[in-house]
């Protein structure tokens, strides 16, 4: 199961939505999570989910 957490860009201090897998401590793009109040953006991490499109790709049945 995967979970959407908001946390830091990796390219810089804009907010995103980031992938995480539950129970983990990291995103998919590896950034730590952080504790956050504000969780209004729109924006979504680009390494983050293309992570989890590989990750949902390499489950598909072949």
């Amino acid at each position: 199961m995967y979970e959407m957490h908001v946390g830091t860009a990796v390219s810089g201090t804009r907010r995103v939505w980031h992938v995480v897998a539950h129970d983990q401590r990291a995103t998919l793009c590896g950034r730590p999570l952080e504790p956050v109040e504000d969780t209004q953006t729109d924006h979504h991490c680009l390494p983050c989910m293309s992570a989890f499109q590989r990750l949902m790709q390499a489950a598909q049945p072949a």
